[in-house]
């Protein structure tokens, strides 16, 4: 869950920074230079706004997944005492 709200507000944020800014920025300026998609040039600096937002999100949700994941602890853990099972819930 956190995950896709870290992937929307850098989406929102890096398609208005790219939107607001009049520079290119890779790789939405390849959509335009490379012909991927015939788009009027009225429409270029949104589609490339939003290839920057898509591109850069998705970045930025890989490495909060890649370092969550690293330093996440288990949650249950089994501890086995005289032929029985106890369960030790870590509270956070």
């Amino acid at each position: 869950m956190r995950g896709g709200l870290i992937f929307l507000v850098f989406f929102v944020l890096f398609t208005a920074a790219s939107y607001a800014v009049p520079v290119p920025l890779f790789p939405g300026n390849l959509v335009s230079l490379l012909g991927f998609v015939t788009v009027p040039d009225v429409y270029a600096s949104f589609v490339s706004a939003v290839v920057n937002g898509v591109v850069y999100g998705f970045v930025v949700w890989l490495v909060f997944v890649l370092v969550s994941r690293r330093f996440e602890e288990p949650k249950v853990t089994e501890i086995r005492r005289k032929g029985r099972v106890q369960r030790n819930k870590k509270r956070g």
